[in-house]
């Protein structure tokens, strides 16, 4: 903000008091009035310096406890706002998770804090603590990440602290499917879990989208569903494998999948079935399935762009596991039935 006489005065929320002394004056630097005190300088006014603003970070990080701060109501306001209820449930529940670990660690923190790009170095040390899963430290910076960009865009904040940050999860599962040894791998599984996976594998759906599925979404040519992450609609061709696998289930109406109490499953449900069931050491995710679908599609005659349309993918993708699973696959068959011709 400007000052007279030509001169910039920097708002830096310290608090400064003057004592008079006998060898002249005393300046004692608290990190906001009421605040601590973080300095004591006889003589000239203190230079506030670099050093002096860390010191003053510091304890108003360590002044988190106590009544509800600003940042706190600012992650309430996202939690009102249409960018958030628009979300599919499963995102709004694993964004809720986090926010609640967000809120605990800096929800009294004010806004000014939250937009210093010095708490980069505090807001890394809390995402370390996930640093044995990496996964999870890359969520819960991409969820703060999300909040304060909304927040930057309707000038609640002044920059984004966590954007940038880099991630710590490097696997790149995007071309990994299901093969031969891990069907094999599960095929003592309980049927009802088992039901699941290969409805996923045929038809590519994620699993938000996949136990949302009932029977109103299958006509006769395709099962038709509108997708809860992208908001757009799914449609799968009624191929015959599909059709016959349907047929053989038992429900009519409702939910298609099924626990092993007969009601219609949640995501969170089947994901902690299907983690207590699959085999010590297996090296697939549910996810893997829409690759699978693609290879399984591509098997079926599907050109790249039908499997591409159907699971909501880039040409290029499909045609990249078509290159590494599929023609692979056909160029090794070929070869053994020359080889013993």
């Amino acid at each position: 903000m400007s000052g007279g006489r030509g001169r910039t005065r920097i708002v830096t929320k310290l608090h400064l008091v003057r004592k008079p002394i006998k060898a002249g004056q005393r300046w004692y630097v608290y990190a906001w009035r009421g605040g601590p005190q973080i300095l004591v300088q006889d003589g000239a006014r203190p230079v506030i310096t670099p050093a002096i603003m860390d010191k003053a970070r510091e304890a108003r990080l360590q002044n988190l406890d106590g009544k509800k701060g600003q940042f706190e109501k600012l992650i309430d306001s996202y939690l009102e706002s249409p960018e958030f209820t628009r979300l599919a449930s499963v995102t709004q529940s694993d964004y809720r998770r986090w926010l609640t670990r967000i809120s605990k660690r800096f929800g009294n923190a004010d806004l000014d804090l939250m937009s210093d790009f010095r708490m980069r170095k505090d807001v890394l040390s809390w995402r370390d603590k996930w640093a044995s899963q990496p996964r999870a430290a890359d969520r819960a910076m991409g969820t703060l990440s999300t909040v304060l960009a909304w927040a930057v865009q309707r000038g609640m904040v002044a920059v984004n602290i966590a954007s940038e940050m880099g991630t710590l999860h490097r696997v790149d599962h995007s071309d990994e499917i299901w093969e031969a040894r891990h069907w094999e791998a599960v095929k003592e599984i309980a049927p009802h879990i088992m039901t699941g996976l290969r409805l996923a594998e045929m038809t590519g759906l994620r699993l938000g989208d996949l136990i949302s599925l009932d029977w109103s979404h299958v006509g006769q040519n395709a099962v038709v569903i509108r997708t809860s992450k992208k908001k757009v609609r799914a449609a799968i061709p009624m191929h015959r494998e599909l059709k016959l696998f349907l047929d053989r289930l038992e429900h009519r109406e409702g939910a298609i999948l099924r626990n092993s109490k007969g009601q219609p499953w949640t995501a969170s449900g089947f994901k902690s079935s299907w983690g207590k069931a699959k085999p010590e050491g297996f090296d697939r995710r549910l996810h893997d399935l829409r690759g699978t679908c693609a290879t399984w599609l591509l098997g079926k005659g599907f050109t790249d762009t039908d499997a591409a349309t159907i699971l909501g993918w880039k040409v290029t993708r499909v045609a990249e596991i078509r290159a590494r699973y599929v023609d692979r696959e056909r160029t090794v068959i070929a070869m053994a039935k020359r080889l013993n011709t």
